[in-house]
């Protein structure tokens, strides 16, 4: 097997294992939030939101190297089929 093949095949498995370390992370903050931002509390000055907007930063940050991640990976795919 040509060795530039075996390289793009470590570099998606290390694409896709990333992304599913970005998605069991952005799992976890998604959980934060939503105890953080409790629809049934009635006084909002009571919300956690500091707390909230500091995981929907991280959050935000996972999403945007998720959605290049996934590009590259798509890319990556496209070429090795394409040969």
């Amino acid at each position: 097997m040509n060795q530039e093949i075996m390289i793009l095949k470590g570099q998606i498995a290390d694409s896709k294992h990333r992304l599913k370390e970005l998605d069991l992370e952005a799992s976890g903050l998604i959980i934060s939030i939503r105890a953080n931002l409790n629809p049934y509390e009635d006084d909002i000055t009571k919300l956690k939101i500091p707390e909230a907007r500091v995981s929907m930063k991280r959050l935000y940050a996972i999403y945007n190297e998720m959605v290049i991640l996934k590009k590259r990976v798509a890319d990556m795919e496209e070429g090795l089929a394409n040969g």
